[in-house]
């Protein structure tokens, strides 16, 4: 057979085909070197034609030319287009910037690649398949032939390959690691051009296979590719990290991506005792239609508080007292007495009725007196056991009293005249029943994990007392939730918090999905099935056979099943987006009031499940923030939902870093917040007194110069000078430099300023010499400064 070689090709394309095996009595082309390129002789209508002898090592020699040539077009795989032989020596001197830069990382020279330039992943797709397609040539027949030394060079054709990928994704920063099986994320990354580095955990076996032996198995998309890639970049840093809470921040250096905002525990709103320090921190940053909190009343009892203790003691009693007025405001008169058999006393009402009316009047005019529980005294510590007694009578036992329905009927008035005013002023009060019930949960746990309710006061301090080690917050259960068909629920809304260099941004989703119990709500019963929607828990149990049909088996509504039900309800057209924006209020009043304990990592975020109620009249109500949601398919509802909230968190996270038009997806930002790094205090200058004494009165008055107040002014400024003229002493012992670079600064500053004003600490005077003038300002030490508060500013 005779072979045509046109003289003027250049390297081979990707359809490149291998020449078939020659007999005795074929030809073959015979190959030139590489950077040879001879032009067609002018007025030659047919190519030149070369015939040779061929036999099988010149088949051989071929095969080392073709590796030849495809190892070159391997190092030049930065370039869209294979090279042609014009340009191969340019294309070799341009790669040998940054060979110092692959050398350190461990791939030596033979791994240079230009420093700029950017291969498609089409690119690297196809260099595969031909290095694939050359170690196994096609035959006449069109069946595979194997090569005797194809398994070698194609090592050596996908580890430059790979290695060319690597450094390309370092240089890019578009190396990640994920721990656990968040597959989305992983699959979302690969997506947009990102190598992942492996846990040591993920593909173990496989991770301790050599190089050579996963390359041997390597192909397009399988996991021994993923391992031997992972090997390779094994010593680069990883650009975005998704871990648990509990991991060490590695590669801090390099500022990666990482799903971690930490904070300090006081105020880490992800648990129970740091969302309770977050409720007591958010009034200073209220601000009605912005920032606002609503959340249930709580206490830690879980340490030794006596205060905090005392405080619940104090709300436990007074809920007592609001819980037996309730009970008489939905009863009606004659369901409450018994003239012949009841046992208990209008005085009962009587201290109820001034307990309520005492609480109207803090609410009021609320003061730091106020705040402050006294303990009371032995007569009151009589009427309080009395009252709780026989309240608990009537409200558990359905115990009678004993006066007349015209009575009773006033009683009702009363009530309702009071529980009227105080829910106006303490909205969270509308929230309670009459069974004064209050939930206990460990401080840092959660998904149910011993969760509990009670009703008794002596059983809920024995159970904290009990579990001093779980850290138990006391939070006041909410007795008249919004239900569903009898049936109680929450709602799962996310939250996605950014850092970046100067700003904090607090994202919500604009999707949800409800949670329902499998059980309908009741009072009568405190089993957990009833009270508590989390999936970890229902999930443990059957649905109650006679519940509402209507309901989902599954137990979740997405969020137009629960728009279609308030329609259906005749709920006003804006419900949701009221609650919705109750929902951005309270999450952003958690963040601002976290804000001062969290650290400032720029590229860190973190993606928080919220959980919320609603009460009778659609109000949400913040229950608790979790740091790593469930992300799950547990239903066709999450199934649905949690792909593409992960998914949208990384357009906001990833894409939107790199271009800021980019579509968030459901994500809406909610509230920004600019921030300036705090490199702390100054401890050299921590306050600068520098001023002119200034003369109160020229003449006082005789009568008025031993007054109190007059002795008090005099005594600050000679307490002042004295700890100026300490500090003006110790400021002169300083060592000679010091002194110097300080008066040439504040002679630099006086002569600026003396023609404005004058300016020194004590009296100014005009024979003061220049000497004198150029004395540094004083500085009052913080020490100072909070003895001069605590003598001065006390109450005599």
């Amino acid at each position: 057979m005779d072979y045509t070689r046109d003289h003027s090709r250049s390297f081979p394309s990707h359809t490149h085909t291998q020449p078939e095996m020659a007999t005795k009595d074929q030809t073959v082309p015979q190959r030139n070197s590489l950077s040879s390129s001879q032009p067609m002789p002018s007025g030659s209508t047919t190519n030149q034609r070369h015939r040779y002898y061929n036999p099988v090592s010149k088949i051989q020699s071929l095969i080392h030319n073709l590796d030849a040539e495809l190892m070159h077009l391997c190092k030049q795989c930065s370039v869209p287009k294979p090279p042609s032989s014009s340009n191969i020596n340019a294309g070799i001197h341009n790669s040998s910037y940054g060979t110092a830069t692959l050398t350190a990382a461990g791939f030596g020279s033979g791994a240079i690649t230009p420093h700029r330039g950017h291969y498609g992943q089409d690119t690297v797709d196809k260099l595969l398949e031909r290095a694939r397609s050359i170690s196994t040539p096609r035959s006449a027949s069109g069946a595979n032939t194997p090569m005797p030394l194809a398994p070698d060079a194609q090592k050596r054709q996908l580890r430059n390959v790979y290695r060319t990928r690597v450094i390309d994704a370092y240089r890019n920063r578009k190396i990640f690691t994920v721990y656990g099986n968040y597959h989305t994320v992983r699959r979302a990354l690969v997506r947009r051009g990102w190598l992942e580095k492996l846990p040591a955990s993920r593909y173990a076996k496989l991770q301790t296979m050599s190089e050579d032996s996963l390359l041997e198995h390597a192909r397009r998309g399988n996991d021994y590719e993923t391992v031997v890639i992972s090997k390779m970049i094994n010593h680069f840093p990883s650009f975005f990290i998704w871990q648990s809470k509990g991991q060490r921040d590695l590669f801090s250096e390099v500022r990666p991506f990482r799903n971690r905002v930490r904070r300090s525990q006081f105020l880490d709103f992800s648990t129970k005792v740091g969302l309770v320090g977050c409720a007591e921190q958010e009034r200073w940053y209220r601000e009605d239609g912005v920032c606002g909190m609503s959340y249930p009343r709580f206490y830690r009892l879980g340490g030794n508080n006596v205060e905090e203790r005392m405080a619940f003691i104090e709300d436990y009693q007074q809920t007592q007292a609001r819980s037996l007025l309730r009970h008489i405001k939905e009863h009606k008169p004659e369901e409450l007495i018994d003239l012949d058999k009841g046992t208990i006393m209008s005085t009962n009402l009587d201290y109820a009725l001034a307990k309520v009316k005492q609480m109207i009047r803090q609410a009021e005019h609320y003061s730091l007196d106020d705040a402050r529980v006294k303990p009371p005294t032995p007569t009151e510590i009589v009427e309080i056991q009395t009252f709780m007694t026989q309240s608990a009578d009537i409200l558990k036992s359905q115990a009678k009293f004993r006066v007349s329905e015209k009575v009773m009927t006033e009683y009702a008035r009363l009530a309702s005249q009071y529980l009227d005013q105080i829910e106006s002023l303490r909205p969270d009060y509308r929230w309670d029943g009459s069974r004064n019930l209050w939930i206990l949960k460990p401080g840092y746990q959660s998904r149910g994990i011993g969760i509990v309710i009670r009703s008794c006061l002596d059983d809920i301090l024995q159970w904290t007392s009990n579990n001093q080690n779980r850290k138990y917050i006391v939070q006041k259960y909410i007795e008249r939730p919004y239900l569903v068909y009898r049936t109680k629920f929450d709602i799962r809304q996310y939250m996605l918090l950014t850092i970046g260099d100067s700003k904090v941004t607090v994202w919500t989703y604009r999707d949800c999905y409800l949670r329902f119990s499998s059980q309908e709500f009741t009072m009568d019963d405190l089993r957990e099935s009833i009270h508590l929607t989390n999936n970890s828990v229902q999930k443990r149990y059957k649905n109650k056979q006679n519940r509402d049909p209507r309901l989902p088996k599954h137990n979740m509504w997405s969020l137009d099943q629960f728009k279609v039900h308030l329609r259906h309800v005749g709920a006003p057209d804006d419900t949701w987006s009221n609650i919705y924006r109750g929902f951005q209020q309270n999450l952003v009043a958690v963040v601002m009031a976290s804000l001062d304990e969290t650290e400032l990592v720029q590229n860190a975020f973190e993606l928080y499940g919220c959980d919320f109620m609603l009460d009778e009249h659609y109000n949400p109500i913040l229950i608790e923030i979790n740091s790593t949601p469930d992300l799950s398919p547990s239903t066709e509802v999450t199934a649905r939902i949690c792909p593409i909230a992960i998914k949208d968190c990384l357009r906001v996270v990833v894409d939107l870093a790199n271009n800021p038009l980019a579509p968030t997806g459901k994500f809406e930002r909610a509230f920004e917040v600019n921030y300036s790094i705090n490199n702390g205090a100054d401890v050299h200058h921590p306050m600068e007194l520098n001023g002119k004494q200034m003369t109160i009165f020229e003449n006082l008055p005789s009568k008025l110069k031993n007054s109190n107040r007059t002795r008090m002014f005099h005594k600050i400024l000679n307490n002042v000078k004295v700890s100026a003229s300490r500090k003006l002493g110790k400021i002169k012992e300083a060592p000679a430099k010091v002194a110097k670079a300080t008066y040439s600064s504040k002679k630099k500053k006086s002569s600026k300023s003396a023609a404005g004003s004058k300016v020194s600490f004590a009296a100014p005077s005009e024979q003061v010499s220049t000497t004198q003038q150029l004395v540094p300002k004083t500085i009052l030490t913080s020490k100072t400064r909070e003895n001069l508060a605590l003598q001065y500013t006390a109450p005599k």
